[in-house]
């Protein structure tokens, strides 16, 4: 069941565009997309219009193709990597920039931001994959000058290229956990690691691995790409690793860490380059103790979707169909224990009851989805 929402002139006159700022448009999820040639991005407000049935309007405020959200307390910030500015909207009005801040230092170029982590209303962490400091910022701050507030120094982490390559983080129990994907020009040749920082001091913390020469915490996973989460019942942080994109080699998986002591386990093993049930590990969706979401990469186009237990470790293919042999570019939960999928090949998000595994509803993006944020 796929929906489209039409905003046509009251006086047809003419149509009118999906980007006039003049509109006024709720948002209840925002999912943000690029075209399948890569030569633009923008994003989508989706609305529930009733229990579980959704509507969109699509390619709002389009750019180029290199382009993510982050979400929190009613706003929504729309990144452009390329030329590393975000533009503050409300889901109340999600066609309304706020303001729009380079997060690129004076005379600089090439931030290349990948992530936005919120402590509160006013005080942030914009990762900056292209740079080995991460910053500070204020998202309340009406001015570019008030935005950011300081810097964490990841340089100490930086492979033989020079950067860290800080791919995401999440907060758990007052520390900001980052993790630096440590791609030696672009290859997983050497360990990963994750870097702690209390959120008060913004002071980073010895995790005590002896004989390593950082703080942090050296990962099993190679290449975790960008999907990280908190689960506090287990009081685990869950972290998605990839492993080798160009081989491929098996070296990815899921792998936990305790907040608390920072000691790790390898909770899903992706396998060998012989026996490798689920493929790599290319997404990961954590609801609660019990339930969870992976995605399970065979090939470019061919991502499979599975069930999980973090708790007990069981795992089931879903059974939602034409959710197999697809692009699935990202999955999220919203806070209602439905799973988002952003299904690339068909320009689609699939709305899934995760305690069920049933379809709720699609919802075309237009665009080739890539992540989605939901309002609070």
């Amino acid at each position: 069941m796929k929906k489209y929402l039409f905003l046509i002139s009251m006086l047809l006159l003419s149509a009118c565009s999906t980007d006039d700022q003049s509109l006024t448009t709720n948002a209840d999820v925002i999912v943000t997309g690029r075209a399948s040639d890569y030569s633009s991005g923008a994003y989508s407000a989706v609305t529930e219009d009733s229990i579980n049935s959704f509507s969109s309007l699509n390619e709002l405020s389009a750019t180029t193709s290199d382009v993510f959200a982050a979400a929190y307390g009613g706003y929504f910030y729309f990144f452009n990597k390329t030329d590393a500015s975000i533009t503050k909207y409300a889901f109340s009005d999600a066609t309304t920039a706020i303001w729009q801040f380079s997060v690129n230092d004076p005379a600089d170029t090439g931030a290349n931001p990948y992530a936005m982590i919120f402590v509160d209303a006013t005080k942030a962490y914009i990762l900056r994959y292209g740079k080995t400091t991460a910053w500070i910022v204020n998202p309340s701050a009406t001015t570019e000058g008030d935005f950011k507030t300081g810097e964490l120094d990841l340089g100490a982490y930086a492979d033989g290229d020079g950067l860290p390559e800080m791919a995401n983080g999440v907060i758990a129990n007052g520390k900001l956990f980052v993790v630096m994907q440590r791609l030696e020009y672009w290859s997983p040749t050497i360990t990963a690691y994750v870097a702690v920082f209390d959120t008060a001091t913004d002071v980073e913390i010895d995790a005590g691995y002896p004989g390593d020469a950082v703080n942090g915490i050296p990962l099993e996973i190679r290449n975790p790409n960008t999907d990280i989460v908190y689960e506090p019942t287990n009081n685990k942080i869950y972290i998605q690793g990839f492993g080798d994109y160009s081989a491929p080699k098996f070296t990815g998986g899921i792998e936990s860490i305790d907040p608390d002591t920072y000691s790790t386990v390898l909770e899903l093993d992706d396998g060998d380059e012989t026996t490798h049930i689920y493929g790599q590990i290319s997404g990961l969706a954590v609801h609660s103790s019990t339930l969870a979401y992976f995605v399970g990469y065979l090939g470019w186009g061919d991502n499979y979707l599975y069930a999980y237990n973090p708790s007990t470790g069981a795992i089931q293919q879903s059974s939602v169909s034409g959710l197999q042999g697809i692009n699935i570019a990202s999955i999220a939960f919203d806070a209602n224990g439905r799973l988002w999928v952003a299904d690339a090949t068909n320009a689609t998000v699939h709305i899934v009851d995760g305690a069920s595994d049933t379809l709720l509803d699609s919802v075309s993006t237009v665009l080739s989805p890539i992540n989605i944020v939901f309002a609070e």
